[in-house]
């Protein structure tokens, strides 16, 4: 019996080790990419850094009051709307419900900016938004909201509980 207990616990080490020996394995060879990876990094950072200085050559010249430091670093595959997941399809939804008629998703983006007190006249954020809401509406649609109109004259409702599918106007 105690040949066996001591078998079992041998086993288990043996298991652990391997495990460690993977995990290790897997973390060297992600330091080693990162390692190979980083002469190309430096080169792109230099470009970069050079196609921004151009850029502040350029628009100095075409709009000289403009400010290098007044836009805000963005990132590519990014959300960049200035709400939590979730948030602004809960203001959208908060927005149609009080609305005495159906809306489009551009009326939605401006009332649901000026609710929160962001600048109305930002017109990227305006379309980053309604694009947003567009495609939370669409996800929704049938279930929690429908629309009148085709394609590009769409005008969004929220489906009332036990009520009709159309709007009531």
């Amino acid at each position: 019996m105690g040949m066996t207990n001591l078998r079992i616990m041998l086993e288990r080490k043996f298991a652990d080790w391997l495990g460690e020996q993977q995990d290790l394995q897997k973390h060297i060879d992600e330091v080693t990419a990162a390692y190979e990876a980083l002469d190309e990094k430096r080169e792109r950072l230099e470009k970069v850094d050079l196609l921004l200085e151009s850029m502040k050559t350029i628009m100095s010249e075409i709009a000289p009051t403009w400010k290098p430091e007044s836009i805000r670093p963005s990132r590519k595959n990014q959300i960049k709307i200035p709400f939590d997941t979730g948030e602004a399809t809960r203001l959208a939804f908060d927005i149609m419900r009080r609305a005495d008629r159906p809306l489009r998703t551009r009326e939605i983006a401006k009332l649901l900016v000026q609710e929160q007190g962001l600048d109305p006249e930002d017109r990227d954020l305006l379309n980053r938004l309604k694009v947003a809401i567009d495609a939370s509406l669409r996800a929704k649609k049938g279930k929690l909201a429908d629309y009148t109109g085709e394609k590009f004259h769409r005008k969004w409702f929220v489906i009332k509980r036990g009520g009709p599918k159309e709007p009531t106007q």
